[in-house]
């Protein structure tokens, strides 16, 4: 049985070619498949079974995920406040200025 390849943008018989050389990117579209696992929304209690529904759903609230920031983005000014106000109050303690 003759197995058919697809190779420089022809098939060709699988017999007549070498091996393949994967440097090479195909000009085949290949198919991307989700692992998205359907969670419970913690702002609606609605299910969101996808990425776009989980997008939707953060934006309707104004809401993102740490996780999507870019590193270098200071997350919290609010964090940085408070260690300042700390830091105030105990060098006001030791009757120091800051």
């Amino acid at each position: 049985m003759t197995v058919w390849v697809y190779r420089d943008g022809q098939l060709v018989d699988k017999s007549t070619v070498g091996p393949r050389n994967f440097a090479k990117r195909a000009n085949l579209a290949s198919p991307s498949v989700s692992r998205f696992e359907e969670m419970t929304s913690p702002v609606t209690d609605k299910p969101i079974s996808s990425w776009r529904e989980r997008d939707r759903d953060m934006a309707a609230v104004g809401a993102f995920d740490r996780r999507d920031l870019p590193k270098d983005h200071k997350f919290s000014k609010g964090r940085e406040a408070q260690y300042n106000d700390a830091r105030r109050s105990r060098s006001a303690e030791r009757g120091g200025s800051d």
